[in-house]
């Protein structure tokens, strides 16, 4: 923590009594949380959840001049950062499906801290599954979809609705309302394997001629819009019978 600056960070913001907890379960997942005071729910900071896995992506998406093998891999089962101080949101940060208090702005920090797993342990990279839209565009800081198609769609609908922020891309996705102009459907959002590459094998698939290649042909031909009205008023008929961190 001290490494990657986190522990200076939360310093600053007024977070001087950190208590380090670390654990695992049963099923071999690792826990680490972090808690500011005492170790109680209220006063929790970061939650992260990691296990070790064995990913056997599809023979299909695999290029001919690349082996076909299992990858070793640490699985993110969860991560959650939160202020506990803080319990309101605001227009310029309001809530996202699934979150319960607001950020920390420290999410970047966190990746930092696994990419340190790395150097004791060798794996072929991190993978995460993100159930919302929202937490796709998070991990695509690092990470990148291993079915091509699919990053290649994240990156055209971040692309061409750029002047909206992450809250209404998500809800629009959640809404149905991202329409890919072409087709005139809407984009559905599909969870799937999302990559951060450490090992030489893993990069060399990321960077073979098949995954680049498919990638831009879908970048290219993809368009999108936001029915902002639409999604506004089914966002609020949600809103009104599910709370959002029930997402």
């Amino acid at each position: 923590m001290d490494r990657i600056g986190v522990t200076s960070y939360l310093h600053r913001s007024g977070f001087r009594n950190l208590i380090i907890d670390t654990s695992v379960d049963e099923s071999r997942i690792n826990y680490f949380r972090l808690y500011d005071g005492n170790k109680t729910h209220e006063r929790q900071l970061v939650d992260i959840r990691v296990s070790e896995t064995v990913f056997i992506p599809e023979r299909s998406l695999i290029p001919p001049e690349i082996e076909f093998t299992p990858y070793e891999m640490i699985n993110i089962e969860w991560l959650s950062a939160r202020n506990p101080d803080r319990n309101d949101f605001d227009a310029k940060k309001p809530q996202l499906p699934g979150q319960e208090g607001p950020g920390l702005g420290i999410i970047k920090y966190c990746f930092n801290l696994l990419h340190l797993l790395t150097e004791e342990i060798y794996k072929d990279g991190f993978m995460d599954v993100p159930e919302h839209m929202h937490q796709a565009i998070m991990y695509s800081r690092k990470f990148m979809f291993f079915d091509p198609v699919h990053e290649a769609i994240l990156r055209a609908v971040m692309r061409d609705l750029k002047k909206y922020s992450v809250y209404d891309i998500t809800w629009g996705i959640m809404t149905g309302t991202v329409i890919e102009k072409k087709s005139g459907l809407p984009q559905v959002y599909d969870p799937c394997e999302q990559i951060y590459p450490v090992s030489r094998r893993l990069k060399k698939y990321f960077r073979s001629r098949i995954y680049t290649e498919t990638f831009k042909k879908f970048y290219g031909r993809k368009r999108y819009y936001l029915d902002y009205e639409e999604m506004d008023k089914r966002r609020g008929e949600i809103i009104s019978s599910i709370r959002i961190e029930d997402l």
